[in-house]
């Protein structure tokens, strides 16, 4: 019969095949055991989680403008006397409320006459209001919602120095008036040197220096000849 050589070929073949699996099937683990294991990279040493979140939280310091035109601040109020306003250094308190150093000397005085212009003395330093024009006032007024009077204002004065360490600056004075009451306020002077425009190169127009022909001496009066200073002049800066 041929069924038994068939039988016997195809368990041949089987052997060989089991054979053939088997050595495959053996090789694979020397192959996988050949393959060299990964050598662990030590990471490269840099800085904590926590100080690269601080660093990035962190905003760079902000380029700070250079200028030669001094700014003075300094808190302002009525003398008791009532006669003139003090000048007294300025004071900020951690949430930049400002006031007066407790317990401090006026530094200054500035004074509104009944004739001529506004004056301002800070230490040896001396300031006089001036007209930019013959008709003009060299007190501005900027009042809340444009109604005369009422308060926060701020109130502008165009000055020239006229003795001491600011002779020949020039520039503005502003004080900002809180509210009525003689309770007082902050005053800024910004004042660009005499020389600026020399040394600079700078081409700004003369009409910004002040005009020495319009500047009053302490008797003139004509800085304001259409318009009388308001009657609370002497205080209301203060206020």
């Amino acid at each position: 019969m041929r069924m038994p050589v068939i039988t016997t070929l195809g368990l041949g073949l089987a052997l060989i095949a089991g054979t053939l699996s088997g050595g495959i099937t053996a090789a694979r683990p020397g192959f996988q055991a050949a393959t060299p294991a990964a050598t662990p990279v030590a990471p490269t040493p840099t800085e904590s989680p926590a100080a690269v979140a601080t660093a990035a939280a962190t905003p760079a310091a902000p380029a700070v403008a250079t200028t030669d035109v001094v700014t003075l601040a300094a808190w302002y109020a009525n003398d008791p006397s009532g006669d003139f306003i003090d000048i007294l250094p300025l004071h900020l308190d951690p949430s930049l409320i400002a006031g007066p150093e407790p317990n401090a000397a006026a530094v200054g005085r500035v004074d509104f006459p009944d004739e001529g212009v506004p004056t301002l003395d800070i230490g040896d330093a001396h300031f006089e209001s001036y007209a930019r024009s013959e008709g003009d006032t060299p007190e501005r007024w900027t009042w809340f919602d444009d109604a005369e009077g009422v308060r926060p204002a701020t109130l502008v004065l165009q000055i020239a120095g006229t003795g001491g360490v600011y002779d020949g600056y020039y520039g503005t004075a502003t004080f900002i008036s809180r509210d009525e009451g003689g309770v007082g306020g902050v005053l800024v002077l910004a004042l660009r040197p005499p020389s600026d425009a020399a040394t600079t190169g700078d081409t700004q127009d003369s009409s910004d220096a002040p005009a020495q022909e319009a500047a009053p001496d302490e008797t003139d009066i004509s800085a304001n000849p259409e318009e009388a200073p308001p009657d609370d002049a002497l205080t209301e800066p203060a206020a």
